[in-house]
């Protein structure tokens, strides 16, 4: 077992400040989309146009900016999320999270394991990867951005993943197997019961769910 890195809780009231700022996502990275948008609009629907804009930029950038406020919190400050899985999470905000395993599975690189992960993260931040194991520690709760779960996954080589899943774990516990489909953000440790640090990657989960589900 694994000497957890924080609570849900303790992220939730360390980002709690963050979640007045999510509708403020368009004026840090979306503004050119935005400027774009709003140029293209005629003037008598213009307020009708940018609340729109607005409405779907919020949407599109919440989870992604979430996560980059997150990320050295989840770290204890050894890691920040870089733009390209910012990028990647926010271009493809429709599938975090997805139910449907289907519509995530064939983006996949099959190729790609944990020892790659560990190896050099960089070559994989804008692609989803795939990784099976037994659920080491997993935690749920209601933050600001909704439903959210933390789960940790040794896979078969014995390295270690937490994924942070924007949904509901369902029926998954300590000691199951379970699968996740995410993108990976970055490469930290954390310390263990026994003392030493346990090298491991954090994901931003599209897909979860128990083996055979």
């Amino acid at each position: 077992m694994l000497k957890k890195v924080l609570s849900i809780a303790l992220l939730s009231v360390a980002l709690t400040a963050c979640g007045s700022n999510f509708k403020e996502t368009t004026t840090r990275s979306g503004s050119s989309s935005t400027s774009f948008a709003t140029e293209q609009t005629v003037s008598n629907e213009n307020t009708a146009q940018q609340a729109s804009t607005s409405e779907v930029t919020d949407k599109e950038y919440i989870f992604a900016e979430f996560l980059k406020d997150g990320t050295p919190v989840l770290t204890e400050d050894q890691a920040s999320m870089g733009q390209t899985s910012y990028d990647f999470i926010a271009k493809n905000s429709d599938l975090f999270p997805s139910t449907d395993k289907s519509k995530v599975i064939n983006l996949v690189d099959k190729s790609v394991t944990t020892k790659h992960l560990n190896k050099n993260l960089n070559l994989y931040l804008n692609k989803f990867v795939k990784i099976s194991g037994d659920v080491i520690d997993i935690e749920e709760d209601n933050i600001p951005i909704g439903t959210t779960a933390i789960v940790y996954i040794s896979d078969e080589n014995d390295n270690t993943v937490m994924a942070v899943y924007p949904g509901a774990s369902g029926e998954i516990f300590e000691g199951d197997v379970a699968t996740v489909i995410g993108v990976p953000i970055a490469n930290f440790s954390y310390e263990n019961v026994s003392g030493g640090y346990t090298n491991t990657t954090l994901l931003a989960a599209s897909f979860l769910a128990k083996e055979n589900q």
